[in-house]
């Protein structure tokens, strides 16, 4: 197994490019960074004691100052914990204490604006980089190269839009600063394990593991314009087979305007309803590794076993009570 680490937590934290660790270390009370691998903003809470109202005062933050983050444990290389904006301050008392909040995702982006429109002769990738210029942000990550003859925008933000594409097509994207970083959820799925979890790393758990209603097939259809008819594509769940489980059809109202289509589209939704049957919540020893997006293999906890795919993550550090890494996750791949 590889060894979690009982080294003394070490962070570094940059303001506005500067690093200011020195001078904040000895007011941090406690950080605690959240990730997600799609959906939700990332989060740094940074926690400081406030005795004599510097923070309230001279070292008052600026909404929109930039944050940066790096942690870990001190003698081994720090893990880059992302780029934040300062999104809200808040002070707290008796004893005095301020709370400095950033958030990933620019704080000044238009979240509110609906629009409605079309995108037509494109793919995933050309709607993306289309909606990331009129936001102000740039696109990196995998996009498979999937054409698109029309796709109807409808009273929707252009995030929620395309977080909702992005899904039917097998990818996920986060918002990390100026960004929109792309993943195929394929590709973060089959990702090898970051490390072994035992049962005795785990200082609290839940696990849930759905038995009924495991989804074995999802159907989606297509018009074929050389026949004129409808076509039905069937993607098959593989992972679970042999287990003693029950099985329901997912029969999809989506439109596929090709084969290809109506194949990736099935198979997405297939492993989406099935990727939430199994979940688990659990604690362990702080460990930068387990972060949104990475993969880790449960052992020791005979069926619950298997590789878990972590959703999200909370790192915290905290001066009395050292450093836990709590994770979501669902489960990849079962024991064999």
């Amino acid at each position: 197994m590889t060894s979690i680490g009982i080294e003394r937590p070490d962070f570094e934290i940059t303001l506005n490019a500067r690093n200011v660790t020195v001078d904040l270390a000895p007011y941090v009370l406690s950080l605690i960074y959240v990730d997600h691998v799609e959906g939700k903003a990332d989060t740094l809470d940074i926690r400081l004691a406030d005795e004599d109202g510097r923070f309230r005062g001279e070292w008052y933050p600026t909404k929109g100052d930039r944050l940066s983050l790096r942690f870990g444990y001190a003698d081994e290389d720090l893990a880059d914990g992302g780029d934040y904006e300062v999104d809200e301050v808040a002070g707290d008392g008796p004893p005095d204490t301020v709370t400095i909040r950033g958030i990933a995702a620019g704080v000044g982006l238009p979240l509110r604006t609906n629009r409605t429109g079309h995108h037509e002769d494109t793919t995933l990738a050309g709607i993306a980089k289309e909606i990331a210029g009129r936001l102000g942000l740039s696109v990196v990550g995998v996009i498979d190269p999937i054409p698109i003859g029309r796709e109807t925008q409808r009273a929707e933000h252009d995030l929620t839009f395309l977080k909702r594409l992005a899904g039917e097509y097998g990818h996920a994207f986060s918002v990390k600063g100026r960004q929109l970083v792309f993943h195929k959820r394929g590709d973060l799925w089959r990702a090898a394990p970051v490390l072994t979890v035992a049962r005795g790393d785990l200082s609290r758990y839940r696990i849930t593991d759905k038995i009924r209603g495991v989804v074995t097939h999802a159907r989606v259809s297509h018009h074929d314009p050389a026949t004129k008819g409808v076509i039905g594509h069937t993607a098959n769940e593989t992972r679970r087979m042999g287990e003693d489980v029950s099985s329901d059809a997912l029969e999809l109202a989506l439109r596929a305007e090709t084969r290809e289509q109506a194949m990736i589209k099935a198979e997405s939704a297939l492993d989406v309803a099935n990727m939430d049957g199994t979940r688990i919540e659990a604690t362990l020893m702080g460990n930068p590794r387990l972060v949104a997006g990475a993969n880790f293999r449960l052992s020791g906890m005979g069926r619950f076993g298997g590789v878990w795919h972590i959703t999200s993550s909370r790192h915290e550090m905290d001066r009395g009570r050292g450093y836990e890494t709590e994770v979501e996750a669902k489960r990849v791949k079962v024991s064999v």
